[in-house]
């Protein structure tokens, strides 16, 4: 063998080996992450394409949809990915650290050897990562806010002054992606500062020249020889002293304060009265307006400041008087046309002392009522809540079918009455509610019950004219009726009769047996339905016609006691006894 020959042996030897050791490395290569390759502190080293790709996105799942951190003036503030558009795309991620087949040389070497922390390829959606950050400047802007000082009770409390910030929206969006996926730490806002116009000194000196003193003592103003002590505790929750132009400038809201005026002024100024409609002897009279004097109050708040930083013996101030007119005038009452009578109605009860007291004070609040055109009346408005404290007694009212007491009991008298009135006036009848049982001396389906606060009586005043309500109560004695009388007064405009259906839909009562205690005998009364019209007319032909129709429950026979034939064991000591019953005599008062 020669030479030549040898050498080309050996030479196919040695590439047969490279080949193979070649082939060895591809093989064992194969599409794996190269060895060392991390993605944000995860390892997929070694792994095939399809096993990185699966541990990256269970690796990276809570981080991807983590809130983003960011910071801006010692303030935090979080982003969401999702809103932001962000996401981390896991594909090309795992493509960018180099898996995947190659029989290029270096990447099988780079495979088998190499390695190194690869960045997350991040996918965003333009849009939504803008509005995101606009959504981020409405957080993070703020205006500089100038010193001020307010006040605790009497004591001067002084807020620095703080810088403003504006954010960045052309560099923020940069800063948001880079700092996703988020860590936990927060990230830097660019942000922008502005410098409030005064500085500490300023708040320093307004505290020492104005704050305290103003807070030193009382302050004096007066109208002619009369005047009126403030002192500092009336006056504090009004004052405040903020920076406008650099300077610290006190205020006082003199709103605020006008309660206190209006109770502490009662010595220095003459109010104004409202013209009004009073009856008179045969009929209603217009009550002239009273022009007043009153404290300016545009002025009240620059004299009460002009004092405060004083020194004691000072602090006084003279404060003007300015001419102020009623806010209804004479010729605005006598417009109302409030000169004849358009609704009346009377009705009768018999005598109870509970009686006397409710109606009797229900006819007192509402006596005088004065209604403007369009102006609405509200019983319940006008009579208030039925208590011991504003005027009423304890009487029976109507509750689920029974006769119960409760204070206010014979309100709906008042009501009924009322409701009557305005029915035949001719006004617009807004809410009532009759009672659930017949009341034998109400007018049939022209009646209404009250109760407080949910049960009223509403009538509209849609006249045309103002409207005077009169009432004129009669008291009741022992073997005489009471009575209450309702009159509406103003211009007559609708001519109004009244015609109902025959009852129909006839309710029997049921006998009730009530041994419990206490308990309140009642007569029993039919229900029924019946349908009230309400006719109008002008010149003598009928305009119009509404109705009304109520149903009436059966008011049970209740009878105290247990049911004849049941067993009823005595009370240690006592005797029984014998069911009550009751009658037209022994019927609760209603």
């Amino acid at each position: 063998m020669g030479r030549k020959q040898l050498a080309g042996i050996i030479a196919a030897a040695g590439l047969g080996v490279i080949v193979v050791g070649y082939g060895a490395a591809f093989a064992f290569a194969g599409d794996k992450v190269p060895g060392d390759t991390t993605v944000l502190g995860i390892p997929l080293g070694g792994l095939s394409t399809d096993d990185a790709k699966t541990k990256l996105a269970a690796g990276l799942q809570e981080r991807a949809n983590a809130p983003i951190v960011l910071q801006a003036g010692g303030s935090k503030f979080q982003v969401v990915p999702a809103e932001a558009g962000l996401s981390v795309d896991v594909e090309k991620t795992v493509d960018q650290a180099g898996a995947g087949r190659s029989l290029a040389p270096g990447r099988i070497w780079r495979a088998l050897t190499g390695g190194e922390a690869v960045e997350p390829v991040i996918t965003q959606d333009d849009a939504k990562l803008k509005a995101a950050v606009e959504k981020l400047a409405g957080q993070v802007n703020r205006k500089a806010t100038e010193g001020t000082i307010t006040f605790q009770g009497t004591k001067p409390v002084k807020h620095e002054p703080a810088e403003g910030l504006e954010l960045d929206t052309a560099k923020a969006p940069g800063t948001v992606r880079a700092a996703y996926p988020s860590d936990g730490k927060p990230k830097d806002l660019p942000v922008g500062v502005t410098k409030p116009q005064a500085g500490s000194d300023a708040i320093d000196k307004a505290m020492q020249d104005f704050a305290e003193p103003a807070m030193s003592g009382p302050i004096r103003l007066s109208v002619g020889s009369k005047s009126v002590d403030l002192e500092p505790s009336e006056l504090a929750p009004a004052l405040s002293l903020s920076v406008q132009e650099g300077k610290v400038i006190p205020a006082l809201n003199a709103k605020k304060l006008e309660p206190l005026f209006q109770e502490r002024f009662k010595a220095l100024e003459t109010l104004p009265k409202d013209a009004t409609v009073q009856l008179s002897g045969a009929g209603p009279k217009v009550v002239p307006a009273v022009d007043g004097m009153v404290v300016d109050r545009t002025k009240i708040g620059a004299a009460i400041l002009s004092v405060l930083p004083k020194p004691t013996g000072e602090r006084r101030a003279a404060v003007p008087l300015t001419p102020t007119k009623a806010k209804f005038t004479t010729e605005q009452a006598a417009a109302l046309g409030i000169k004849e009578k358009i609704g009346d109605f009377t009705t009768q009860f018999p005598h109870a002392p509970y009686r006397n007291t409710n109606i009797g004070t229900a006819a007192r609040k509402i006596n005088g009522t004065l209604l403007k055109p369009n102006e609405e009346f509200s019983l319940n408005k006008v009579v208030g809540e039925r208590t011991k404290e504003n005027g009423f007694a304890e009487g029976y009212i109507i509750s689920g079918g029974k006769f119960e007491k409760d204070f206010g009991g014979g309100v709906s008298q008042s009501a009924t009455t009322t409701f009557n009135a305005a029915f035949f006036a001719g006004l617009k009848i807004v809410a009532h509610k009759a009672h659930s049982v017949y009341i034998s001396r109400y007018p049939v389906g022209r009646e209404a019950t009250v109760a407080w606060p949910s049960v009223d009586l509403k009538f509209l005043n849609d006249s045309g004219h103002g409207l005077l309500v009169q009432t004129i109560f009669k008291a009741s004695t022992p073997g005489n009726q009471g009575s209450i009388r309702v009159v509406i007064w103003g211009t007559k405009f609708a001519e109004v009769t009244a015609g109902a259906s025959p009852k129909t839909n006839f309710r029997q009562p049921k006998v009730v047996y009530n041994p419990a205690k206490p308990c309140e005998p009642q007569a029993p009364t039919a229900g029924f339905d019946i349908t009230v019209y309400r006719y109008f007319a002008k010149n003598g032909v009928r305009q119009k016609t509404e109705s009304f129709t109520t149903k009436y429950n059966a008011a049970d026979d209740i009878r105290c006691g247990p049911k004849p034939g049941t067993t009823v064991t005595p009370p240690p000591g006592g005797a029984t006894t014998p069911p009550g019953r009751a009658t037209s005599a022994t019927r609760p008062g209603r």
